[in-house]
């Protein structure tokens, strides 16, 4: 069995930090939000990942369809993680509930050596 190296992560400020297994792969999408915000998405099981929040310089963010929450540092501004619930599809298949880090807050990630997933959230969604 081998153990996931776990990494830690924080905004600028270092208010809001989160702790998680080492990303396999992170995604880039160009949708409005995605493209705006220049997060790199790391995507993880609710229980996989530790946050440790400053809930006074927490805001949040919804839009559209309100399936996502985007939570940002209210004193440094970075988008630190997004939270999607569980959610059937129209076809009827199941996606479980995510939370999704932004894989360039993370402190020693060699993140030009992760692999890139490239999604077309502009025009796919």
């Amino acid at each position: 069995m081998t153990t996931a190296l776990i990494l830690h992560g924080a905004c600028h400020c270092g208010a809001q930090r989160f702790s998680a297994p080492a990303p396999e792969s992170v995604t880039q999408c160009n949708c409005s939000i995605c493209s705006k915000r220049g997060a790199l998405a790391a995507y993880y099981a609710p229980d996989q990942v530790e946050l440790t929040l400053s809930p006074d310089r927490l805001a949040d963010y919804q839009w559209g369809d309100r399936m996502m929450t985007f939570h940002h540092c209210a004193a440094c501004g970075c988008g630190v993680f997004n939270e999607a619930p569980a959610w059937t599809t129209d076809e009827g298949e199941n996606r479980p509930a995510r939370i999704i880090l932004n894989a360039r807050l993370f402190d020693d990630l060699d993140l030009p050596t992760v692999p890139v997933l490239h999604v077309d959230g502009r025009n796919d969604w």
